[in-house]
């Protein structure tokens, strides 16, 4: 190891903190497989660095130019430091992240704006916002003005609800019923404790038992209002999949059939939001994304 020369230390500096080792786990690591004497130091390192970046940067760009024209889908969404709003986009299947603009704001604009770089892109996956669906249609009437006058017309980017947020919704909702349980059950057994105490002292009970008789009907009755939304919970998270419980992909009639009886089983204004969503076409949109790829792939039986 007293071979390795400062050429070759510039490069494990630079790799390093291309994966995020800071300038001290350098040098750490370096003194646990160099002699001491030729430990360069953390200023030493940290001068090493910004030269490799900068050389990085022109090939990084050359490589983001060539690789544009091969995202086809993108998932994007908003993310917010210090109230800005910063506009992101996450390719699914690799989950590399492509974007990272920082605002100005989150209209149709600037999302249009944000779509320029993938001249390629076939499909957003989103939360629905009106913005982001805005910036879609911008971004669509601007491959219609850009083409040629006698080009065949470009393919539309579509839009699909993105199924995170659909589930993050719906857990959110099934959480807070069973916090009611909870709550409820808690305050059974406080009221039950207040019977207790009564007999004990020798006072009439009724008045205190038949309070603790209805809060445990009522944790009863919330108990089985969150079983049944959990088992329908359950229903929908495997209607939003890939596969049916038979391991057949799933198509949508029997996907959107499924999601249907589920929303039946989740009652109460808490579930509005979730059934909007789980309602709208968009939100299986990955199933039929994934049966054109399909047919589009595999010949159709003679």
């Amino acid at each position: 190891m007293e071979e390795l020369s400062e050429c070759k230390q510039r490069e494990l500096a630079s790799a390093g903190s291309a994966m995020g080792l800071s300038l001290s786990q350098l040098v750490i690591l370096w003194a646990i497989v160099l002699p001491h004497r030729l430990v360069p130091s953390r200023a030493t390192v940290g001068r090493w660095i910004p030269p490799s970046a900068q050389q990085s940067r022109g090939i990084l760009e050359v490589l983001e130019r060539a690789c544009q024209g091969l995202v086809l889908v993108l998932g994007l969404d908003e993310i917010f430091l210090h109230r800005d709003p910063i506009l992101m986009g996450v390719e699914p299947t690799s989950w590399a992240w492509l974007a990272g603009q920082r605002g100005p704001d989150r209209s149709g604009e600037s999302w249009c704006e944000g779509m320029k770089p993938w001249p390629t892109l076939e499909h957003v996956m989103a939360d629905g916002g009106q913005g982001l669906e805005r910036g879609v249609k911008l971004a669509n009437e601007a491959r219609r003005r850009a083409q040629e006058p006698e080009a065949e017309p470009p393919a539309p980017i579509t839009m699909g609800l993105d199924v995170f947020h659909t589930q993050r919704e719906v857990a959110r909702v099934l959480q807070h019923l069973w916090n009611r349980v909870e709550c409820q059950s808690e305050a059974a057994v406080k009221a039950e404790a207040k019977r207790e105490q009564a007999k004990r002292r020798g006072q009439d009970p009724r008045g205190v038992a038949g309070h603790a008789g209805r809060a445990w009907r009522q944790a009863e009755r919330l108990f089985d209002e969150a079983v049944q939304a959990q088992e329908a919970v359950e229903q929908i998270k495997e209607a939003l999949g890939w596969f049916e419980a038979s391991g057949h992909l799933y198509a949508r009639e029997p996907a959107q059939a499924q999601l249907h009886e589920a929303m039946q089983r989740l009652q109460g204004d808490c579930w509005k939001k979730a059934k909007r969503m789980l309602s709208d076409a968009r939100t299986l949109s990955h199933v039929d994304r994934l049966h054109e790829q399909w047919c589009s792939a595999i010949a159709a039986p003679m």
